[in-house]
């Protein structure tokens, strides 16, 4: 499933577990909501794992098929999109990072799980931000297939030799597994979905910039921060996951084409 999706779940378990005023769920409402999360995530691999698959397939075929036609011009446009989305991405991680350490270390909030769990996504971000930097720059000096290849196997860590091979003599068409038979209603789910998580993101944005003008003190500020940073997350997977439901739709119809062309 998509990230907006689970950013979406994320804020209805909050609210519901809200609704049983237990002190044990309020004092450990990040830890439950992510053991939901977890295992919600662990039921639906299971459950759909079809629909999943042939997602990825969707995704990852373009970028194994730029390589395999030698289209470096679209492979670099794709690599420096997601460069800079990852950069992006980064940089909101460590933000967030450093606000939910000053709200622990100088408002007082105890939360050192999420500043565990946002430092081990940060380090994340960061790595991954770098090794694609660094596949960029290296295209940039070095234009060609061979590197576009390269890219693929170690950068995206994607096998391109496997595709190679049942490429050979195979329509483009046919490189991806059957579509599952609900796999329309799915895409329209994560389209929908995508849609209020952008929305419920920039709900909590106001809210914090409320707080943050209708308050001055530090805790209130903290809180703010808060609020701004979760849902200017929630609001950038909403939109990102938005535009890539759009753009597997298009890669589909594309491949569908050539199909039956």
């Amino acid at each position: 499933m998509k990230t907006s999706f689970y950013f979406v779940l994320w804020i209805l378990i909050y609210l519901i577990l809200g609704l049983f005023n237990n002190s044990f769920i309020d004092n450990n409402a990040f830890i439950v909501a992510l053991a939901i999360v977890w295992g919600l995530s662990w039921l639906l691999n299971r459950i759909m794992p079809d629909t999943l698959t042939y997602e990825r397939a969707s995704q990852i075929a373009p970028v194994l098929e730029d390589v395999y036609t030698g289209n470096v011009s679209a492979f670099m446009k794709r690599l420096s999109r997601e460069s800079n989305i990852e950069i992006v991405t980064a940089i909101y991680f460590i933000v967030t990072t450093i606000v939910i350490a000053f709200a622990i270390f100088k408002a007082g909030v105890n939360d050192w799980i999420a500043l565990a769990i946002f430092g081990f996504f940060t380090y994340g971000a960061i790595t991954r931000s770098f090794s694609l930097s660094r596949a960029k720059a290296g295209l940039k000096s070095n234009p060609t297939p061979e590197k576009c290849m390269e890219i693929a196997d170690d950068t995206y860590k994607l096998d391109y030799a496997s595709y190679y091979n049942a490429h050979n003599g195979v329509a483009y068409a046919d490189m991806l597994p059957p579509k599952p038979k609900h796999f329309q209603v799915f895409k329209v789910f994560s389209i929908v979905i995508s849609a209020i998580a952008s929305l419920l993101g920039l709900l909590y944005i106001i809210l914090g910039i409320i707080i943050m003008l209708s308050q001055s003190s530090l805790e209130a500020g903290a809180v703010a921060g808060m609020y701004f940073l979760y849902g200017s997350l929630a609001a950038y997977f909403g939109v990102k996951d938005f535009v890539s439901c759009l753009n597997t739709k298009s890669n589909t119809m594309t491949i569908s084409k050539e199909h039956t062309a």
